[in-house]
């Protein structure tokens, strides 16, 4: 241990005592994430203010072989932000600058303890927006929602984060530091550096500064609520949506306990059925109730028994409220002390049979799964509730999660659309590789983690077995 008491005295000496902490108090808050994980306990925690202090970080961690985990707002679903033992958590939520907004070149530069919702805000004042919507917009940070390349409830027309970022600036594992991307609309460098860091999940390097591309915000939004007696009927919309040529901003299911359990949590008062479907089209004023009535009709012959749509911003909000309450809503209510949370991706002619699968599959393990997510784009979000106090309900539950994952990838989509590999899926993500017969797929990411992060300090535990 006399390596980590000469780093951390290093640290304090470089950044000083007002940004590194040993507290136990504060190591165990960095101690978890929003997946419910837990690992090993860092042996301290840098706030960094700069680059400057990422760079000094890095430069420590690397002469001493520390592992980092860089930490954003900890929201990751899959572990991603959990520190490995004895490891520096550098948390980036100081950095949290917008430091220039140009409309007129078409981006934004922020740092990336930025979070979304803030970001949106300001951008707002200039008629723009960043699109990526992920339902903690409210809470994550811009660097992470790069860094995990997340999505959300608009990737169903926007995609997501891939799409929309331009350049960045990061420091690599050994304190340099390099820049991406260029802030223009096309741009080749060679191989795509840029691209690996967008998803990277902390194994690269660090971010420190982001490019971003902006959008004009919608003219005008008509937001529609769908009603199923089957959840295949509701399935069905997304592919009868876009055979028809539309493209909705946002399409959003849930089942019938995620309704209920909205329902119990918020207070709203929403309809009973099997299965809803939350949509948004944008256009025009004059055009965008056209949309809607097209898409009021594509439900209506999918099976749906109830369909409204409404313009009124009080009626839209409660919307997009249930929606956003949906995870949420079902943890504070689950049946059980824990869950896994699912992030498959199917194509939309697949998503009936997917769904069907789900429950299925659940029936065959005897354990509870509730079901929503971004149907618009095929990326599906069950919950699967268990309690690892019980082993055979938790081996139950594993062996219901990667089943449900694999049976994604046969009707050909991934085992992850948005939430990333982290902690929770490096067992999943061989199988899918070995499905498509690409092993050597896996090899390479490997090999790429070595020519950045040759000492291997970088989130170390995450993504690879």
């Amino acid at each position: 241990m006399n390596s980590y008491r000469q780093a951390l005295s290093k640290l304090k000496e470089t950044l000083g005592d007002s940004k590194v902490f040993d507290d136990p108090k504060i190591l165990y808050a960095y101690s978890f994430d929003a997946s419910g994980l837990s690992s090993g306990r860092p042996f301290c925690v840098v706030r960094a203010f700069s680059r400057e202090d990422v760079v000094a970080t890095l430069k420590v961690a690397h002469k001493y072989s520390i592992p980092v985990t860089v930490r954003g707002s900890g929201t990751s679903l899959t572990g991603a932000s959990i520190p490995s033992e004895n490891s520096i958590v550098l948390d980036l939520s100081p950095m949290n600058k917008i430091i220039e907004v140009n409309v007129v070149d078409g981006y934004v530069v922020v740092e990336p303890g930025v979070r979304l919702d803030d970001l949106n805000s300001e951008l707002a004042k200039y008629g723009y927006f960043v699109p990526p919507d992920p339902a903690s917009s409210s809470t994550c940070s811009v660097g992470g929602c790069v860094a995990e390349d997340a999505g959300g409830m608009r990737g169903a027309k926007y995609g997501t984060f891939r799409n929309w970022v331009l350049a960045l600036e990061v420091v690599l594992p050994d304190g340099e530091t390099v820049f991406l991307g260029e802030p223009v609309m096309k741009c080749r460098q060679g191989l795509s550096l840029l691209h690996l860091m967008i998803g990277s999940e902390g194994l690269l390097g660090v971010i420190t500064k982001i490019y971003l591309k902006i959008w004009p915000l919608p003219e005008k939004i008509v937001r529609l609520l769908a009603l199923f007696n089957r959840v295949e009927d509701a399935g069905r919309v997304v592919a009868e949506t876009r055979r028809n040529g539309i493209i909705p901003l946002i399409m959003e299911f849930l089942d019938r306990n995620v309704l209920k359990f909205v329902r119990e949590a918020t207070g709203l008062n929403l309809p009973e059925a099997e299965a809803a479907i939350i949509a948004d089209v944008d256009g025009p004023s004059e055009a965008v109730w056209r949309y809607a009535e097209k898409l009021k009709k594509i439900m209506e012959r999918c099976g749906a028994f109830y369909v409204k749509a409404s313009d009124d911003p009080s009626e839209m909000e409660k919307l997009y409220t249930a929606r956003r309450a949906a995870y949420p809503a079902c943890l504070k209510l689950r049946p059980m002390p824990a869950v896994l949370i699912e992030d498959i991706t199917v194509p939309p002619s697949k998503i009936p049979e997917m769904l069907k699968s789900i429950y299925i599959i659940a029936e065959k393990y005897s354990v509870p799964v509730v079901v929503f997510g971004h149907i618009g784009d095929g990326n599906l979000h069950p919950v699967i509730y268990t309690d690892p106090r019980k082993p055979d309900l938790w081996s139950r539950a594993e062996k219901c999660f990667e089943e449900i994952c694999l049976a994604a990838v046969r009707l050909g989509g991934t085992i992850a659309g948005e939430h990333g590999i982290g902690l929770v899926k490096r067992k999943v993500l061989v199988k899918e590789l070995e499905e498509r017969k690409s092993l050597k797929a896996l090899e390479l990411m490997k090999k790429i983690k070595y020519v950045f992060d040759s000492k291997g300090i970088m989130n170390p535990g995450k993504v690879f077995l």
